[in-house]
């Protein structure tokens, strides 16, 4: 599982439910969430002690989108593939959505990995950006998820890649 990390709570919260999760982020804001987690999880970094699942990775989009299509492996998390992409409030300026839309199909397997994106309703015209930026990708198939789940200025999607 593959996150953009914010404070690195959900992988705080997610670790006891996952066997491996690796939160990412710029390199600027790892030690702020590596100290986070060892707030929750003082050993976390010691096997077989509560957290030990969870990496800490570097993941900067823009490097990602920039980067040659031979080059980008060794700009990826290792961990090997992705089940699961949490993209949770990562939506808020334009100039952004590109390199995130990029990402994101970097990272997903065909067929494999399920994509939840769940944003806060800041702007309608950014949000557009990006579904359109994201439907563009012929291998996507995307989903609202609405009703009363979301009534409290979020919203949701999920997507799947599917083979061409």
């Amino acid at each position: 599982m593959h996150v953009s990390a914010g404070t690195g709570l959900l992988s705080m919260i997610f670790s006891p439910l996952v066997r491996l999760y690796t939160v990412t982020d710029i390199p600027a804001l790892l030690p702020l969430i590596r100290k986070n987690i060892s707030h929750t999880f003082p050993d976390w970094r010691q096997p077989t002690k509560p957290g030990c699942n969870i990496s800490v990775e570097e993941l900067d989009w823009l490097a990602l989108q920039a980067a040659s299509q031979s080059f980008r492996p060794r700009l990826l998390p290792s961990g090997g593939a992705v089940d699961l992409i949490l993209v949770v409030d990562c939506i808020y300026h334009p100039s952004l959505l590109p390199a995130l839309v990029e990402t994101i199909d970097v990272l997903a397997i065909t067929e494999k990995t399920a994509v939840v994106v769940v944003v806060e309703l800041r702007s309608e015209d950014v949000i557009r950006i990006f579904l359109e930026l994201w439907l563009r990708k012929s291998t996507w198939r995307i989903w609202r998820v609405g009703g009363e789940l979301l009534k409290i200025n979020y919203a949701m999607w999920i997507g799947w890649k599917v083979s061409k």
